[in-house]
């Protein structure tokens, strides 16, 4: 009795129509050939949109970050405003103890002081959204890079290849026919004969 070393059964990974069957039914086959080609025409309108996507995600991102850095310099400048209307504060009090000021100029001192404090905490605010923004944006360019990757990966799977080398069997499907990833069906069988067991 003998039996095959190793045996393999060739089965899609993507659904689709089978375009060409490449090889020849009983002859010998190497590992890597080709043997079907499954329409690759919807994996590539696909892998062209996740391109797009990916390409959308990235310039999202570059505004994310253009827009934090608006934010910074804005929070840089509310920060000196700040700064400088907590001075005037302080020196109208120190005036107004001494009866320099009136009691009018320094509660527009105050004023300004509150505004700013307001004004700084809004720019505060407005730099933690934008990096939210940021890194929202850097999340959908990871996916879309994701999405790109398995488009790719998809699209390759419309060549199927032979895994091992040996002699391969009759084909159980014909140009034409639609298969499903992983049926049950097996397209072919390849058995690998050199060595044997016996």
């Amino acid at each position: 009795r003998t039996a095959s070393f190793r045996t393999a059964e060739i089965r899609p990974q993507v659904n689709g129509l089978i375009q060409k069957r490449l090889f020849t039914e009983g002859a010998e086959v190497k590992a890597g050939q080709d043997l079907y080609q499954i329409d690759p025409a919807p994996f590539q309108a696909a892998l062209d949109n996740a391109e797009a996507n990916r390409l959308a995600a990235l310039k999202a991102a570059e505004r994310a970050r253009a827009s934090l850095k608006a934010s910074l310099a804005d929070e840089s400048r509310q920060k000196i405003n700040l700064e400088f209307a907590q001075s005037n504060r302080r020196r109208y009090e120190a005036s107004f103890k001494e009866k320099v000021v009136s009691a009018i100029r320094l509660d527009q001192a105050v004023t300004e002081a509150k505004a700013a404090e307001a004004a700084m905490r809004a720019a505060e605010a407005l730099v933690e959204s934008s990096r939210q923004a940021v890194a929202h944006a850097e999340a959908t360019t990871q996916q879309a890079e994701a999405a790109l990757k398995t488009a790719r990966i998809n699209l390759g799977y419309c060549r199927i290849t032979a895994p091992i080398a040996g002699r391969i069997g009759r084909s159980n499907i014909t140009e034409g026919a639609v298969v499903t990833a992983y049926q049950p069906l097996a397209l072919a069988t390849i058995q690998q004969l050199d060595p044997i067991y016996v």
